[in-house]
């Protein structure tokens, strides 16, 4: 255990496993570890995330606790900590949030969230492209050092993105999801703009209306209807 509260390992399956296995030995909310390396990180859908030394690799661990709402609101929760966390490398104006859970460099994703629920706590890992960044995605990726920017070190990340996950965890807990949604809205990208969703079977184009109250998506339909996205995947047209 460093001496800024967070694990620190040199190779890892996942470092959602990991903390899996400390969810059922009692450890405490708020457990962060963070690893050089993940040898079988997977992003949403089972999908491979890679992980390349110099990137983020790290997982928290969510007890729930009095005043805060359903678990899946934590992926805004993450979403906005990982935002201001990236704020102390990269302007403001050159990020943007993409619902449900990433993040974008100009434009171009360069984070990723996963939530998964163990034991009655919510793990949530995150993945975020410091130095490296995959060539072979369905979407372009990016990473800090591709968009010219210096890196911080993935320790010193870590450090960072605890305290603002912190800080937006206190938030949501204390004024609860709408004060979350707000600042999301502030800070989403493409509000308004025309997006293709993947429902399972189901593909839908529409255009980014608005963030419902309990998180889902509201699409503007071409007739002007507008449909309730709770879970699926959408991309920009």
């Amino acid at each position: 255990m460093a001496g800024n509260g967070i694990v620190e390992l040199e190779d890892v399956d996942s470092t959602n496993d990991w903390l899996a296995e400390q969810a059922g030995r009692d450890a405490p909310d708020g457990l962060w570890v963070r690893a050089d390396r993940q040898t079988g990180g997977r992003g949403r859908r089972g999908r491979a995330w890679t992980s390349e030394p110099g990137n983020l690799f790290a997982s928290t661990l969510c007890r729930p606790q009095p005043g805060e709402g359903p678990a899946q609101q934590l992926s805004f929760v993450a979403a906005l900590a990982l935002d201001a966390a990236l704020q102390g490398w990269v302007p403001a104006e050159r990020l943007g949030l993409k619902w449900p859970n990433d993040l974008l460099l100009d434009g171009i994703k360069c984070c990723g969230i996963l939530l998964e629920g163990v034991a009655g706590c919510t793990i949530i890992g995150i993945g975020v492209n410091l130095l490296h960044h995959p060539v072979d995605t369905e979407r372009p990726a990016t990473s800090l050092a591709a968009a010219g920017f210096h890196a911080p070190s993935a320790a010193e990340f870590a450090r960072r993105l605890r305290e603002t996950f912190a800080e937006n965890r206190a938030l949501w807990r204390d004024h609860g999801f709408d004060a979350i949604r707000t600042r999301w809205l502030a800070r989403a990208a493409g509000r308004g703009a025309p997006l293709v969703a993947r429902l399972g079977g189901e593909t839908l184009t529409g255009h980014f209306d608005d963030l419902a109250a309990d998180g889902a998506l509201h699409l503007r339909l071409a007739d002007g209807s507008v449909r309730a996205v709770h879970a699926g995947e959408v991309f920009g047209l």
